[in-house]
């Protein structure tokens, strides 16, 4: 049996959503017919992450988003190593890569993780990254995206041959029992100095001003008056960081700002109510992670989140960046134990439904299409 190859290429500035998926694949996907090696952008964490894993890593650095100088180095590299299939995650690798792909005539993959749109901090970023989109989506083969809302917007800028594929978890063994849970917890709250009789609302997200951070600052504000003890933890790291510190100076507010933990699940039982406020989502593989802790969980109705969280049966949906709902919305899970209970016990079985496995036997069978293999 032929062994094709696979080169994963993405950027690799931070470990997000995005790169843990990556990671998944590189580590799940090696068989008898597929071999996958790693490309990075930049010389960063993911890049030493896949190479302390003992995985074929190769760099191809931009000095920025619109730096194709790596072009040549990436079309050899693919010609040597004898790839046959790309496979890009990201703006700067899906230019690079359909460029690369298109002038090989390999064919090409582009995962969508999230929504070009707001995942820029100027709007004209935005624009020459649709732009570009736009422009080379017809060098590809095929194209995955990890929700149906996200596979509505490519396809509204002419993407085809678009299959839906969602992230998939696996077991966390450090939630699975009342010990351990109560372990961590107490463990994470000692680091961190909070309170032990103190409520905590908790997320994991980058501090990017797509994740809506600012209105949940806003909603704890709303919630002091009921719950004075109320203590925000928001574990991740980015450019709103001192912007946030600010802000809940200004709202008088108990921060913890916990920065980026490589497994940031394990603290996850130091909350008590997990809040994924986004403006925009492309799937919320984070909630899965919450699901698994036994949180009960207020989100967003926007992007793929509906199709993870079922409202008022895994949790609870507002419309994004109103306080005043989101505030409502945590209230009442914390006044009502029998539906967060009923909340809780719906997740434990509801993430089961987004296995690891699935993810990697839909992508394999993708793979197959592309290649006609």
């Amino acid at each position: 049996m032929a062994t094709y190859k696979v080169l994963q290429l993405i950027g690799g500035g931070e470990i997000g959503g995005a790169e843990q998926h990556v990671l998944t694949l590189l580590q799940g996907l090696h068989s008898a017919s597929l071999s996958l090696t790693s490309g990075c952008l930049v010389a960063g964490p993911f890049a030493k992450l896949t190479e302390e894993r003992g995985i074929p890593t190769l760099l191809f650095p931009m000095r920025h988003a619109l730096d194709l100088s790596p072009l040549p180095k990436l079309i050899e590299v693919i010609r040597r190593e004898e790839f046959s299939l790309l496979h890009t995650h990201g703006s700067r690798a899906n230019l690079l890569g359909r460029l690369a792909g298109w002038r090989l005539k390999i064919p090409v993959i582009s995962t969508v993780h999230s929504s070009l749109r707001q995942d820029y901090l100027s709007p004209q970023a935005a624009r020459l990254a649709l732009t570009l989109d736009r422009l080379t989506l017809p060098l590809t083969s095929g194209i995955i995206t990890v929700s149906e809302a996200l596979a509505q917007e490519v396809a509204a800028r002419g993407g085809q041959k678009i299959r839906t594929i969602y992230n998939g978890i696996q077991l966390l063994p450090q939630l699975d029992s009342l010990e351990e849970r109560d372990n961590l917890r107490q463990c994470f709250r000692q680091i961190w100095k909070i309170p032990n009789g103190a409520l905590v609302l908790g997320c994991v997200a980058r501090l990017h001003p797509t994740k809506g951070l600012s209105t949940l600052l806003e909603a704890a504000q709303i919630l002091r008056s009921q719950f004075p003890l109320i203590h925000i933890l928001i574990i991740g790291d980015g450019p709103l960081h001192s912007e946030l510190q600010k802000q809940a100076k200004s709202l008088d507010l108990t921060l913890t700002l916990a920065g980026y933990l490589p497994d940031a699940y394990q603290a996850l039982p130091a909350m008590d109510l997990f809040v994924l406020p986004s403006l925009s989502e492309g799937m919320g593989l984070v909630l899965l992670e919450a699901m698994q802790a036994r949180l009960p969980i207020v989100a967003t109705a926007v992007g793929g989140i509906p199709e993870v969280i079922r409202h008022k049966q895994d949790g609870l949906l507002v419309p994004p960046g109103q306080p005043k709902d989101l505030a409502e919305s945590c209230a009442e899970l914390l006044q009502k134990p029998d539906l967060a209970a009923s909340c809780i016990a719906s997740g434990a079985k509801r993430w089961q439904d987004f296995s690891v496995q699935m993810m990697l036997r839909q992508t394999q069978n993708f793979y197959g299409e592309v290649l006609m293999i």
